[in-house]
């Protein structure tokens, strides 16, 4: 077979030169980026090094999302590697030699070089696809592992997105770091831009679709297979329905019984068609147990993917066709990025099996010129959990953001709120303010103004200072810090977690009517945005009504919106409640929410255990060691409760192994001819607008 021989030629393969620079940086000790387009063989500049060294000093390889570290499991225990596996809900031999993980699902062993529950400490980090640094909501994690890794933890960097690599070289030399820069900018496979809408003279009349006939056309020019986006999901299965239906067929696909019973009646329809749509609505096994292989087999004419699952598609296909230059998020219509679109077109041409890789264009769709890789910049919002552990036993808040200020991804100091405000001046305050906004709020108040500041000599230097929020003042805002900016039992919960859902805990657990049984599922709403609220608002419920009150409607990016965790959805713990407690079917609880798929339930599912994990493995509150006050010891026996009940919770829905993949048949392994469309009038002579490369 052809796949499965250039498959065993790679392994062969010595590296290129700019691997061999790459491993050569490594085996000096130095930390190395490396920026290589997509299918270059980025990946392969971490699996020799695993290899050179014998498995003799542990290696973590983390990557964005949960469905490329299945893959990177499968594939490497297939390889015969001692490998393990962690994604926050699942947790598979923590202790090899090798580990794949989401890079927030062990951002806590990374930081904390004192951790030595998983054995030896990891050697090598190994960050794919690093230029998530810049997302809005999980650069923050990127930026506060990258910049409190211990020293001796040497660092490699992944991506073929970021324009501006050197610039992250130099925050590593700016954090004491000696990196090294490997770039290599030749594709493999080279690209062609062909325009689309000239290839459709000739074809049948019963193939009416305005993107069916293209497709056709590019099927009938031996263009095929052909990866589609589309905007949504609904986009995503209506064209894959209707490509199914008017493109004709000399060769249906056969599936065995256990794939049709994986995939369901209407995904199984399309497959036998040689189509089908992929996104995160589908289960992990229906994606990578047959969509994918199956992809990759060459075994289907038409993958139709949603733009927002393209950084997660796992293989190639000949040729990419975008069917939109914007798409609907958060009620906004929003352009397609152009290192988004660079990921798109990087999935053009098959290494090994085509001499080029097409981008079919359309009057209205995006051109191969816009997509570029990303002039990498920092996310606004602040890694919180890396800062407050750090909190724990009593440090002062302003000490540490003094020291942190100038670690961030960012060639200037960031203001986190005392720069104006140092001990010795808060110490002489009368009003007892410890941050620079608070000192600038309060000057300005005009309802209930400080008697203080009239006569206070600071009080045109508090009028100078911004008013603009900063970290220690939302913490102190939020209830994390006290007034004198050490960590209260409140904000000791809120560190056991990376995100918002801590705030929610804490605020939930504060309110002593709130039962926790209910509290257990209530949590899974935290992750669920507006997949599971049908018509209904997504603010609704209990736990919101909690963090409305304690947060009193405060607004922090990338954590809180009017008092609410941002990804809050009302809905998904009814679902959870059911799947969990009630022994429903997957099927009887998507059937009551039209707006979700099995694979949405299956990601709630997994957040949800997710953050019992944390919970469970979380330690008891103790106060930063000064006396602890009845409300403190209230909560504290509540987090205890909480954590219990997580333990037991995890026992019962416990997650601890992949699912069971059908394997491909021997049929369905064997290469196949997609050109099997006939004109009913001769093609046009080559093809119009090929030839220019990228």
């Amino acid at each position: 077979m052809l796949h499965d021989a250039f498959a065993g030629l790679q392994k062969l393969m010595l590296p290129d030169r700019w691997q061999a620079l790459a491993l050569h940086g490594l085996r000096a000790g130095r930390d190395v980026i490396v920026s290589a387009p997509t299918g270059a063989g980025k990946t392969y500049v971490f699996e020799r090094w695993v290899e050179q060294t014998a498995f003799g000093r542990r290696a973590l390889f983390t990557v964005p999302t949960r469905a490329l570290a299945n893959d990177k499991f499968a594939e490497w225990r297939a390889r015969g590697w001692e490998v393990g596996i962690m994604t926050g809900d699942l947790c598979v031999r923590p202790e090899a030699p090798v580990v794949v993980a989401t890079l927030e699902a062990v951002q806590g062993r990374i930081v904390d070089a004192a951790d030595r529950s998983l054995g030896e400490p990891f050697r090598l980090l190994a960050v794919d696809e690093y230029h998530w640094l810049a997302d809005a909501h999980r650069g923050n994690h990127y930026e506060g592992v990258l910049f409190s890794a211990p020293r001796d933890l040497q660092l490699l960097l992944l991506s073929g997105a970021v324009a501006n690599p050197e610039d992250v070289a130099a925050w590593f030399r700016r954090l004491g770091r000696e990196p090294e820069v490997v770039a290599h900018h030749e594709r493999p496979v080279q690209l062609e831009e062909v325009e689309v809408d000239e290839l459709v003279h000739g074809l049948p009349r019963c193939i009416e679709g305005f993107w069916s006939r293209r497709v056709a056309g590019a099927l009938r020019e031996g263009l095929g297979p052909v990866l589609i986006f589309a905007p949504h999901r609904a986009d995503a299965e209506r064209l894959a329905r209707q490509f199914a239906r008017e493109l004709p067929l000399a060769d249906p696909l056969t599936l065995t019984p256990e794939q049709e019973q994986l995939c369901g009646p209407v995904l199984s329809r399309l497959l036998r068609a040689r189509v089908a749509f992929h996104h995160s609505g589908l289960s992990y096994a229906q994606r990578a147990g047959v969509i994918e292989p199956l992809a990759k087999a060459g075994q289907l004419r038409a993958v139709v993917a949603t733009l927002g699952l393209s950084a997660g598609i796992n293989f190639s296909l000949r040729s990419v066709l975008i069917t939109a230059a914007s798409y609907r998020h958060d009620h906004l219509e929003r352009e397609i990025a152009p290192h988004d679109l660079l990921q798109m077109v990087g999935r053009a041409g098959r290494r090994g099996l085509d001499e080029a890789g097409y981008v079919l264009v359309s009057a209205g769709t995006p051109r191969l010129r816009r997509a570029e890789p990303l002039r990498l910049r920092r996310a606004a919002p602040l890694p919180w959990a890396v800062l407050l552990r750090r909190l724990r036993g009593g440090r002062d808040a302003g000490e540490l953001a003094r020291e942190a200020a100038g670690r961030f991804f960012s060639e200037e100091r960031l203001p986190l709120g005392t720069e104006q405000t140092p001990p010795e001046l808060a110490a002489t305050l009368p009003c007892g303010e410890r941050t620079d906004t608070g000192r600038a709020r309060l000057v300005r108040r005009d309802r209930n103004p400080s008697p203080a500041c009239p006569a206070c000599p600071q009080r045109t230097a508090c009028l100078a200072l911004s008013p603009e929020p900063t970290l220690l003042w939302q913490w102190q805002r939020t209830g994390v810090l006290d007034r004198q900016l050490r960590l209260t039992v409140r904000g000791e919960i809120v560190a056991g977690f990376l995100g918002p859902e801590g705030l929610a805990l804490a605020a939930a657990l504060e309110d002593h009517r709130y039962p926790l049984d209910d509290l257990l599922f209530d949590t899974a709403n935290l992750f669920a945005g507006d997949r599971f609220t049908g018509t209904n608002p997504r603010w609704l419920g209990r736990l919101a009504e909690a963090c409305g009150r304690a947060y009193r409607r405060l607004t922090i990016e990338g954590w809180l919106r009017e008092g609410v965790p941002v990804q809050y959805g009302a809905g998904a713990a009814e679902a959870v409640r059911a799947v969990v407690a009630e022994g429903a079917r997957s099927r009887e609880v998507l059937d009551e929410v039209e707006t979700a798929g099995r694979g949405d339930l299956d990601r709630l599912l997994t957040e949800w255990r997710s953050l019992l994990r944390q919970a469970a493995a979380a330690p008891p509150l103790v106060g930063d060691g000064q006396a602890m006050t009845p409300r403190d010891h209230f909560l504290a026996e509540r987090w205890d409760t909480f954590r219990a009940l997580a333990r037991y919770w995890l026992r019962e829905a416990r997650a601890d192994a992949l699912p069971d993949l059908p394997p491909l048949t021997a049929d369905q392994r064997r290469p196949v001819n997609h050109r099997v469309l006939r004109a009913a009038a001769p093609p046009p002579p080559g093809r119009a607008g090929a030839g220019r490369a990228a």
